[in-house]
């Protein structure tokens, strides 16, 4: 037994300190408590993303403009992480949204400030009849001499007559196959090529649909010289 403790005995001053070092480090410990880590214990920007757990990081972790762009990885913002009807225009670069990030059919008059498109903001041929309401545009919307019969609703065609003996002073009715006219359409005749002085054709009605109905007369004072094949053009208007 003697021999044991005799073992145990320190040999030198350096076996007395290690042993008091040892009783100290068990004795003090260096283990916190819980809560007892501040903010002041931690070196500033010294926590990285391996330090926080995934999807640990909620909208009541994050301070009013504390996370800016430098904070965050490329791509790392997705829609599931944007509250619903959250972002307004400030929260928008300029020209950011484009026509990619739009999806088809989205916008529509409530999404749309009052007066605020211009032609600038419309593709070329992108309003048609169906985005114009009824007697939306008047003669003000209109620049000068810019419609031409194609933009008047009504009937176009050229074709051909043959006209012979009318007697002078009077007056025959032709009827024109004209596809698209309709009744209660106003209609205009005119000749393609130079015509006796003195015979005149003059436009009647629209008779039924698809019917035009032509007076052809001799004021010529004589004779008609027959004509055959003669182009004319008739034109009806709604």
């Amino acid at each position: 037994m003697l021999s044991r403790l005799a073992a145990l005995r320190p040999r030198s001053i350096y076996d007395v300190m290690a042993l008091i070092a040892c009783v100290a480090a068990v004795g003090t410990g260096t283990a916190y408590a819980a809560n007892t880590i501040g903010s002041d214990d931690i070196i500033d920007e010294s926590i990285q993303s391996q330090d926080i757990k995934n999807q640990e990081v909620r909208s009541p972790d994050l301070h009013d403009g504390g996370v800016t762009n430098g904070k965050l990885q490329a791509n790392s913002v997705t829609s599931g992480k944007v509250q619903d009807e959250s972002l307004t225009a400030d929260d928008l670069g300029i020209n950011s949204v484009g026509a990619t990030e739009i999806a088809d059919a989205t916008i529509d008059s409530g999404e749309i400030i009052d007066n605020s498109l211009g032609a600038i903001d419309l593709a070329p041929n992108a309003v048609g009849v169906s985005e114009i309401a009824p007697n939306a545009v008047t003669g003000a919307k209109v620049a000068s001499q810019s419609l031409t019969t194609a933009d008047i609703l009504g009937a176009e065609v050229n074709g051909a007559i043959s006209l012979s003996n009318i007697p002078n002073g009077r007056c025959n009715q032709v009827t024109f196959n004209v596809s698209g006219a309709v009744v209660g359409q106003s209609v205009l005749v005119s000749t393609r090529a130079a015509i006796q002085n003195g015979i005149v054709l003059y436009p009647n009605r629209v008779a039924s649909a698809g019917h035009v109905e032509v007076n052809a007369c001799n004021f010529s004072g004589g004779a008609m010289t027959a004509i055959s094949g003669f182009p004319i053009r008739v034109v009806t208007l709604g």
